[in-house]
């Protein structure tokens, strides 16, 4: 029964098709699925996060700090400025990498976090296991307010009230600037790096991925409505909630669907889908119901069929998920952790789990 059991609880749902094409073709095919996944970016940019720059910057990079004996001698802190500019303005933010003394060409944690560089976090812990971790504070990119695209990249590419880019996309595409820095970076693994974040910053976390082919592997930790979690059938927040609180996280046209959820020509499998084939790491806490932790797996279960027709095994379970359960067999790792809206050493310690498991 336990199969049968989430197939049930996706069939309540009513969900958009991911595998049909906007014509109605059904999507059986690797080539077919490269056309749907343009379809869905477009989708989602148009009807849910905004559009995001393809063109017209340069980045330059700098470090303005390093400390070659952090956390007692065992790794090298560096601070990296990010700088962009365009024809007529310019923006600039730090970043933080720290880097394991004692493991050549370590994987890499590309992390968005809530608090100032100046915290240690668990940095230390992370990078005892063998990673690196660089780390973006997000009210350093932009800060957390609707400000008219006045601040940060977004006044680089001001937008419009319907399809301009929310601060979520500003978010998710500030840390790719980071990522251009890394990916040939030669101290570090460029093909192992992974984009990680919790509830807002999981959301754009998973939107970064979703849009940047170059993540080994994508980390949504709590990420609920507008990140991992299904909006059909949702339990907590839901369309009308974001919009009223956090409308600038989004785009004008989201506002179209506030108490309209079955009017989405999308749900956050569509988002998901965009991971594959690379790794997805879906993350909840049972008593976090305003994220809804049953909506957060349902999203990795509608998302599997596209990675077996590729070819991967997507979620890999025989169940509904109970208390400290961990998923960690297929290309789309889940766990639901005990307590409440958190990011902390049991997420961490999962992670990491999963990464050595799959070599990402």
């Amino acid at each position: 029964m336990g199969k049968e059991a989430i197939k049930m609880e996706l069939e309540k749902r009513a969900l958009p098709e991911v595998l049909r094409l906007a014509d109605g073709t059904a999507v059986n095919t690797p080539e077919l699925w490269g056309k749907r996944r343009e379809e869905i970016r477009e989708i989602l940019q148009e009807e849910c996060y905004g559009r995001m720059p393809r063109t017209g910057w340069e980045t330059e990079w700098e470090t303005v700090q390093e400390d070659k004996n952090a956390f007692g001698g065992k790794a090298v802190l560096r601070t990296v400025e990010v700088r962009i500019h365009t024809n007529s303005r310019y923006t600039s933010y730090p970043f933080q990498l720290v880097l394991p003394k004692n493991v050549q060409k370590p994987p890499v944690f590309l992390y968005l976090t809530f608090l100032p560089l100046s915290s240690d976090e668990l940095m230390e812990e992370i990078t005892d296991s063998g990673y690196a971790v660089a780390r973006v504070s997000y009210q350093d990119i932009a800060p957390d307010q609707g400000d008219g695209y006045t601040n940060g990249p977004g006044a680089l590419f001001p937008g419009n009230a319907f399809d301009g880019w929310g601060k979520l996309a500003v978010w998710a595409w500030s840390a790719s600037r980071i990522m251009d820095y890394l990916v040939d970076l030669e101290e570090i693994d460029g093909k192992r790096i992974a984009v990680a974040g919790h509830s807002r910053l999981g959301k754009a976390a998973l939107l970064c991925g979703a849009m940047d082919d170059r993540f080994s592997m994508v980390i949504s930790n709590d990420s609920g409505a507008g990140g991992i979690s299904l909006f059909r059938g949702k339990e907590g927040e839901n369309v009308a909630d974001l919009c009223r609180n956090f409308p600038y996280w989004f785009c004008g046209n989201l506002k179209k669907y506030a108490g309209g959820e079955t009017k989405l020509p999308f749900d956050q499998h569509f988002l998901a889908a965009l991971v594959v084939p690379r790794k997805l790491y879906a993350a909840s806490a049972v008593d976090d119901q305003w994220a809804d932790p049953r909506s957060e797996f349902l999203s990795c279960a509608a998302v599997t069929p596209v990675y077996e027709l590729l070819g991967e095994k997507g979620l890999v379970c025989d169940s509904l998920p109970e208390k400290g359960d961990a998923f960690h067999e297929g290309s789309v790792g889940y766990h639901l952790r005990p307590g409440t809206h958190y990011l902390g050493r049991e997420d961490w310690k999962l992670f990491m789990e999963y990464r050595r498991r799959h070599g990402v």
